[in-house]
């Protein structure tokens, strides 16, 4: 059977790795936290040591019946939710040498995905699966065997899949942002495949974690856990870099790049960072509020596109009180447009408070705020097809509209301030009980040119 696709991928995702084993617990795919857009499966290994032929098999200590496992994959795309399956992993290196290999490798992984319906493939390749040689120099022509076939493998998968089959990357720091300073053996060693496959990758998220201290771009060193490192990681890609021993390394586009970090201390060796260090981190690059930290970013006004996190693990956030889902969907969910209450009574009414954030780059622009009652799926592509407002357009819209600046919606129309801000309000009189229950949802579009919209805001009214 084909892949079964849910909603589009939302312009800000949190990833989550599930493992195929019971350990630190064994929640089955359905029992995950709801806040994770897409769950990477781990792992998809060879059938034997440093090959190329690939199995996977739900682990029967979860799902004694395979076609459970099957089922809730399904449900969770079912539900909007993407299921990939991630080859290799720390400890199953896979390694491609020659055409034959090439071969086992394309078919094997092909049969994967088509079999258990998955929505596409996360690159976790670690160990020697990709080792640069003597003599191979040039991220932009590799000639080590089991780099360029590793390529031409991926690239024969994914043209053989359907056109919306994600694709997405993992790589440790020391073969990526590790071929700034030196480029050979295991570092930068997957800058080929990352430069060879930058159109068919939808995203990718270095491992922040298990890393000793790296050089940023800017030719200083950062340690891991700090603020600091996790800005200057992400802008390696962001805004590209120097390779060591020749060649700058292209930047991705902003929705191309995400962070990747250890959901609790005991998920990994080391790397593990509080929220409250994070989100100084996302603040800049997203906002480009600066935290006064050593890295300054290469471009002031941040990255509003940047895509998002990644965890190792699900398991290992859950074991901890799911700290990583709810404080970063939290993040997310108030990144450019926070409001102070969830909920309102339609008996007596109130006032929802919305702060405007589009960051220091879009100062001075003009933005119009309007809100929905139908919802947030499909949305309303904004004039010039590029940007759609994730609302639906009904009266309630065209209401906030034209009334916009009247004592109703004061402040759902104006131009940002210094910072990229506004402050606006929703004051909801006492309507009839008929309106408990509803949702209703806010978000802005800046406009001339019509290039940015917001995450929607949700205002339940209560009785």
């Amino acid at each position: 059977m084909g892949p079964i696709h849910g909603q589009e991928l939302a312009d800000r995702i949190l990833v989550g790795y599930w493992h195929n084993w019971a350990y630190p617990n064994a929640p089955r795919l359905i029992d995950l936290p709801v806040e994770f857009d897409v769950v990477n499966v781990a792992f998809a290994v060879p059938s034997t040591p440093l090959g190329a032929d690939l199995e996977f098999h739900p682990t029967p200590a979860i799902y004694p019946n395979s076609m459970d496992f099957l089922a809730d994959v399904q449900s969770l795309q079912a539900s909007g939710r993407k299921v990939l399956i991630s080859i290799g992993g720390g400890a199953d290196p896979i390694q491609i040498q020659n055409a034959a290999d090439e071969a086992l490798f394309v078919a094997s992984l092909l049969n994967i995905v088509q079999t258990w319906g998955f929505d596409g493939v996360d690159i976790d390749l670690e160990g020697s699966s990709l080792e640069l040689e003597p003599g191979d120099v040039d991220f932009r022509n590799p000639i080590t065997p089991r780099i360029v076939h590793f390529i031409q493998g991926m690239q024969a998968v994914m043209a053989q899949l359907p056109v919306e089959t994600l694709l997405s990357a993992a790589p440790e720091t020391a073969f990526v942002q590790g071929g700034y300073g030196s480029y050979g053996g295991v570092w930068g060693a997957y800058l080929p495949v990352l430069d060879a496959l930058r159109d068919e990758l939808d995203y990718v998220h270095v491992q922040h974690y298990n890393s000793g201290t790296m050089f940023g771009r800017d030719g200083q060193i950062y340690t891991p856990g700090t603020a600091d490192f996790h800005v200057a990681m992400a802008e390696s890609l962001l805004a590209g870099f120097d390779v060591a021993g020749g060649g700058f390394f292209p930047p991705f586009r902003s929705d191309q790049v995400a962070i990747g970090l250890p959901a609790s201390p005991l998920a990994a060796g080391s790397g593990y960072t509080p929220p409250a260090t994070v989100t100084l981190a996302l603040d800049y690059l997203y906002l480009g509020s600066s935290f006064g930290g050593q890295y300054q970013l290469a471009n002031p006004n941040g990255y509003p596109g940047f895509r998002g996190l990644m965890t190792w693990s699900i398991n290992w956030d859950m074991w901890n009180g799911e700290e990583f889902a709810s404080e970063y969907d939290r993040y997310l969910r108030q990144l450019f447009l926070a409001g102070d209450v969830a909920n309102l009574s339609v008996t007596t009414g109130g006032v929802l408070n919305l702060q405007v954030k589009a960051g220091a780059g879009n100062a001075g622009r003009a933005y119009v705020l309007v809100g929905s009652a139908s919802g947030t799926d499909p949305g309303l592509q904004l004039p010039g097809g590029s940007v759609t407002l994730p609302l639906n357009r009904d009266a309630f819209m065209e209401l906030s509209y034209w009334q916009a600046g009247l004592p109703t919606f004061p402040g759902f129309q104006g131009t940002l301030d210094g910072q990229g801000q506004a402050m606006a309000q929703f004051h909801l009189p006492p309507v009839g009980s008929h309106w408990a229950g509803r949702v209703l949802h806010f978000a802005y579009g800046l406009s001339q040119p019509w290039d940015f919209a917001s995450q929607p805001v949700a205002l339940v009214l209560d009785p």
